[in-house]
């Protein structure tokens, strides 16, 4: 098997205006200055050829339902209708459109896994394959790329929260955990930059300090975007980078 960072590379000159295959990673409570060679080898590859920040900002406040929906509908909690972290299986769910709507109507297959279940407020009837997968995420994001056609897949991973609440953020053992997820991923990546024109993004909800998240702490906003494929990537605006710009980005890749 190719170094997933030759794969990337040799795919850069191939520049066309859409993407065949998007992924999608949000890895819950990601601080960017977690991301060095050394801890996550297969995430520090990806911004090697592509494009990223780490410069980006949650919303207020930064936790992890109100930035995903921020994520997805492209807009701030005041405009989307979620500003509580809180959602239960039999509640409304979003009503806004989501990158989901807009990957559907490009006519993707699409599919959305998710660890915690108060994301479930984001499935919607454009969401295709779904579930609450805390362990096995990616493992279910690979079989649903095994499929045939134009496929979309956003993929929540957690574990990093648990770590940072327990030990600290950057702390060694929440380094220990990126390492771990880095790992997981490595084969989801290698498989989709395999499937012909693709595009793969990856980002956070929101960061921590010490052992606290969703404060109005400065560290608590932070959070990376990575941006790469082998088709024609949008420049990423000038400024901060914030989730609110996340659906607009994506329109670009799938369509």
């Amino acid at each position: 098997m190719k170094p997933i960072a030759f794969i990337l590379l040799l795919g850069w000159s191939v520049l066309v205006h859409s993407a065949d295959t998007v992924l999608i990673v949000s890895i819950d409570a990601l601080h960017p200055a977690a991301l060095s060679a050394k801890v996550g080898p297969t995430l520090h590859a990806l911004m090697q050829p592509g494009r990223y920040t780490l410069e980006g900002r949650s919303v207020e406040p930064p936790k992890t339902l109100i930035a995903h929906t921020a994520m997805l509908t492209g807009l701030p909690p005041q405009e989307n209708g979620k500003t509580d972290n809180d959602w239960q299986p039999g509640q409304p769910q979003v009503g806004k459109p989501t990158l989901f709507d807009d990957a559907r109507k490009a006519g993707y297959r699409t599919a959305y896994y998710y660890s915690k279940p108060k994301l479930g407020y984001l499935v919607n009837a454009a969401v295709g394959a779904h579930g609450l997968e805390p362990h096995a995420g990616i493992e279910r994001t690979r079989a649903f790329f095994r499929g045939e056609g134009k496929r979309f897949a956003f993929l929540h991973v957690s574990g990093l929260e648990w770590a940072g609440g327990e030990s600290g953020w950057l702390s060694q053992d929440y380094l220990d955990e990126l390492t771990q997820i880095d790992a997981a991923l490595a084969p989801l990546f290698d498989e989709v930059s395999r499937r012909g024109r693709y595009a793969i993004v990856v980002t956070s909800d929101h960061a921590g300090h010490d052992k606290q998240h969703g404060t109005d702490h400065p560290e608590d906003y932070k959070l990376p975007l990575i941006v790469t494929g082998n088709v024609k990537l949008p420049p990423l605006p000038p400024g901060d980078w914030s989730v609110t710009g996340l659906r607009s980005l994506v329109r670009q890749l799938a369509r």
